[in-house]
């Protein structure tokens, strides 16, 4: 029997749900012991199902859960904000899984017929949670009952793509007012990250008239960088200089008029950026060394990928070859940390502002409470020990927490940090926060 499912034994009272799942739990372990293993092509479709079918089962376990810790209102007491954040936290899912999870309960809750298959492993995940999205469709929702038995039966004789394209028709079609149109009431923009090379994607939709306003100013932009890169090739070239010569093409003079426009509107005295705004960059002092060298041309050396960090007050990785270059011609602010990420001392003044609060933000990316992924620049700065009872305004004593947690801290609950650097969060019977 695992660890885990010994300590869920000893924590709580012997259930039939615990029983069952170390049942699970010494079945698995058997089969990973024998190995999975088929002797040909009939017995290897044969694993694949019965595998395929006890992993069905258990998604259907872990929907079911998220189910009953919402119904129950299990998450509440240790203030995550719903069960999705507490599954996402104890079971340290991605936000997509702990989204997905959770649209799949309340379509199960909804579809018996569903959810009677996909207990039974009759159905497959990736059908599942479509059929959740769908479900979260308001305009459809309530015609999904008189239709499950039909989403079963294509579910088990299509392929993923054409059953897709069926269930995707369905909504259509029962859908008489349709989806939205791109239009100024389901506007939206976002800009993504790349996790490999770090790059940004810009994507946005609006509707006509923000669109239009957006594309003249945009144009206005453009026009002023072409005319810089034709100053340049002039002075490089004189009367001889042609398209040729630019030095950006027509893409990199658009995106770096977008750019222009948000440097442009951080720098207006009426923007919402704050006055004397910062781009901070945090860096840990080797890694930052170590690419200032390989700048000047030195052969690189191993980073230690522990300790290296080149990002944002929230943790938001940067490309360390452009962030050195770019230090070599901007002012920056060094801070001196200690081993466990925590900043010298800032004072004994009652709030966290300026310095001191810059200081918080960069040894914690997050929100400290347990499960909370709010950006360390969207908290407020708490008190580990109140300043009340003789807490004392310098990084050691703070840490940013969401405006709900800050105030939920106050319920009865101690928050500290070990000397390694790391949050614990005590509840009020002495147990701790996972």
């Amino acid at each position: 029997m695992s660890h885990r499912l010994r300590s869920i034994e000893h924590v709580f009272v012997l259930d039939s749900s615990s029983v069952a799942l170390a049942k699970i739990s010494e079945g698995l372990d058997e089969l990973l012991t024998a190995g999975v293993e088929s002797c040909n092509s009939r017995s290897a479709v044969a694993v694949i199902e019965a595998v395929e079918s006890a992993g069905r089962r258990l998604a259907a376990v872990q929907a079911e859960l998220v189910r009953v810790v919402d119904s129950r209102a299990q998450f509440a007491a240790d203030g995550h904000g719903s069960a999705k954040v507490m599954v996402r936290h104890v079971a340290k899912l991605s936000g997509g899984e702990a989204a997905s999870r959770a649209k799949t309960a309340k379509m199960l809750t909804d579809l018996d017929a569903v959810a009677a298959c996909f207990r039974a492993g009759d159905l497959g995940v990736d059908q599942v949670r479509l059929l959740a999205r769908v479900h979260a469709n308001p305009r459809v929702r309530h015609h999904m009952d008189e239709a499950q038995r039909w989403f079963i039966k294509i579910a088990n004789r299509l392929i993923f793509p054409d059953f897709e394209a069926a269930v995707r028709q369905w909504e259509r079609l029962v859908d008489t007012d349709g989806p939205e149109p791109r239009s100024f009431l389901n506007r939206s923009a976002t800009l993504m990250e790349d996790g490999i090379d770090l790059s940004w994607d810009l994507r946005g939709s609006y509707g006509s008239m923000q669109g239009a306003s957006m594309d003249e100013i945009l144009e206005h932009y453009i026009s002023a960088e072409t005319l810089a890169d034709w100053d340049k090739a002039r002075a490089e070239h004189g009367d001889d200089a042609t398209a040729a010569h630019l030095p950006r093409t027509a893409a990199q003079r658009r995106a770096d008029a977008l750019w222009q426009i948000f440097q442009d509107a951080a720098t207006n005295p009426n923007s919402a950026v704050p006055v004397g705004f910062v781009h901070n960059i945090v860096w840990n002092s080797d890694g930052y060394e170590e690419m200032l060298r390989r700048s000047a041309g030195a052969e690189p050396r191993p980073l230690d990928h522990e300790a290296f960090r080149c990002s944002t007050i929230n943790g938001t990785p940067i490309d360390p070859r452009e962030a050195a270059a770019d230090s070599l011609i901007h002012q920056i602010r060094r801070v001196v940390t200690n081993a466990a990420g925590v900043v010298i001392d800032q004072g004994r003044a009652r709030t966290f502002t300026g310095s001191a609060r810059l200081a918080v933000l960069v040894a914690d990316t997050r929100c400290t409470w347990p499960g909370c992924w709010a950006p360390a620049s969207h908290c407020q700065i708490d008190h580990t020990r109140s300043h009340s009872s003789g807490g004392s305004t310098n990084p050691h004593n703070g840490s940013p927490k969401c405006g709900r947690h800050n105030r939920f801290k106050e319920t009865g609950y101690t928050v500290w940090r070990d000397p390694a650097g790391l949050w614990h969060t005590i509840r009020p019977d002495g147990t701790e926060i996972e």
